[in-house]
């Protein structure tokens, strides 16, 4: 991610100060593809044995494909001016959602804030991409022996027995580091 303002350009994590409307540029590409299995160094180092009764014999085992983007999201937030000001109005989680079209080489998107000059104030940007929905390890959370009410009774979690994977889908997304855009007035 990156943004440019008052003739300069600036990487996500950095800060810049002016009174034009930002302009940003974002990239984001996918995590690796994962191959079932652990690699051999994982066994070598393990054993067969402790790799099962560690992870069940899955690892971090990534191929060279990259998993594509689905969207990016823009969150756009404005710092409270005086004490009091109502904060709900001033975090805007999302503020723009774009489309990507599953390129595994990525997904760009350029987008401006048209309201940040007339409205003259200090602004904060990060942005999320996401990824398609993968199964993953408590990806449901704690699940419960619920009574007529609705009450957890009892808390089930995952006993990691064979029958158990603990899976469910989830949708996997990056965070950026945030742009910090101060007004220049």
């Amino acid at each position: 991610e990156g943004a440019s303002g008052g003739g300069s350009v600036v990487p996500m994590g950095g800060a810049v100060r002016t009174q034009e409307n930002p302009r940003f540029e974002v990239r984001a590409v996918g995590s690796f593809e994962q191959q079932p299995g652990c690699p051999d160094y994982a066994a070598t180092a393990l054993g067969p044995e402790r790799l099962e009764h560690v992870c069940k014999g899955e690892c971090y085992n990534p191929t060279g494909v990259r998993r594509p983007i689905r969207h990016i999201d823009v969150v756009r937030i404005r710092p409270q001016r005086v004490a009091g000001e109502t904060i709900a109005p001033l975090i805007e989680d999302p503020w723009k959602t774009f489309a990507c079209d599953g390129d595994p080489s990525g997904c760009t998107v350029q987008f401006e804030d048209p309201d940040y000059a007339t409205t003259g104030r200090d602004t904060v940007y990060y942005v999320r991409a996401h990824e398609p929905a993968i199964p993953a390890v408590n990806a449901a959370g704690i699940a419960c022996e619920r009574d007529a009410e609705g009450n957890c009774l009892e808390a089930k979690l995952c006993s990691g027995k064979p029958d158990d994977d603990c899976l469910a889908p989830e949708e996997p997304r990056a965070w950026s580091s945030p742009i910090f855009v101060d007004w220049a007035g």
